[in-house]
């Protein structure tokens, strides 16, 4: 079964068209989602931020890690649900789309640097390089999803 055929019938299905013609769902859905990035960017800056030693000194990077990855925890969820519930609205218009795909790459990538940083930060070792290049691989993995993410509005499926 290809993407597009995939798509077809998904669009199909009662739940999508339910979405379809509901006209609240969609502007909530992507209001939720946007705020949970808001949140959870915020929240990821501040912990990288940190690392770089350029935030929130008078607290111990543990303190900060402690304080802030639960809330990237906490997004996560409800990005996904309202992102599941977004391409089940208009599955041709996600499901076929490139930066779609760059997107869920990104967000696989930045959830494991943002494991290891979290792991790295409660550990208490001393800063080194690795983790403030780890801390600029996530602050510039979040904004790829959040470009791809947008780009879907404007880019046509494949």
């Amino acid at each position: 079964m290809t993407i597009a055929t995939f798509s077809d019938w998904l669009s199909n299905t009662a739940p999508s068209q339910f979405i379809q013609v509901t006209n609240w769902i969609i502007p909530t859905m992507q209001t939720i989602h946007i705020l949970c990035i808001a949140l959870l960017l915020s929240a990821a800056v501040l912990v990288d931020l940190r690392i770089f030693g350029a935030g929130l000194r008078s607290e111990t990077l543990t303190q900060v890690a402690d304080r802030f990855v639960p809330k990237i925890w906490a997004c996560l969820p409800v990005l996904l649900v309202t992102g599941l519930i977004l391409i089940v609205a208009e599955p041709g218009r996600t499901l076929g789309n490139p930066a779609f795909y760059v997107k869920m790459i990104s967000l696989l990538l930045v959830i494991g640097v943002t494991l290891w940083l979290h792991r790295y930060a409660r550990s208490a070792r001393p800063l080194s390089a690795l983790p403030a290049l780890l801390a600029i691989v996530s602050v510039l993995l979040w904004a790829t999803i959040i470009v791809s993410g947008r780009l879907i509005a404007y880019i046509e499926s494949i």
